[in-house]
């Protein structure tokens, strides 16, 4: 085979082979959010407070993995309910809840998240390797 076939091929086959990464690397980014969808939902309202379509929208953009309503309100509800979150209706708006951190909770959300940071970190050392 020519040498310049030879680098047609090498080329074509990279652009199949990055081709291909992106669609892996989508489905791994997709499974980690959405097998972690809590922690993904306490990361977003560590930084502020949002309602619950905010939340969605909020992971969409940094992540590019779509969490569907079914998916992120019953995650806030249950937080709401084990007193992490609180909730409170904006004014002039009685169909949007506004969810938070509750104040005495914020120190545990946070030691949350950096386990699940470290544990990520440790995966990725042992995958490295």
């Amino acid at each position: 085979m020519s040498e310049v076939r030879e680098k047609e091929l090498n080329s074509n086959e990279l652009e199949n082979i990055s081709e291909l990464e992106d669609g892996e690397y989508k489905k791994f980014v997709d499974r980690i959010v959405k097998a972690n969808r809590e922690i993904f939902v306490l990361c977003v309202l560590a930084n502020k407070p949002m309602c619950g379509y905010d939340v969605i929208k909020e992971i969409f953009v940094r992540c590019n993995v779509f969490l569907s309503q079914g998916n992120v309100y019953p995650i806030l509800y249950s937080l709401e309910e084990e007193g992490i979150l609180r909730a409170e209706f904006t004014r002039g708006n009685m169909r949007s809840k506004l969810y938070f951190i509750a104040p005495e909770k914020r120190e545990t959300v946070q030691k949350k998240i950096d386990l699940f940071a470290n544990a990520m970190e440790s995966m990725l050392f042992f995958v490295k390797r």
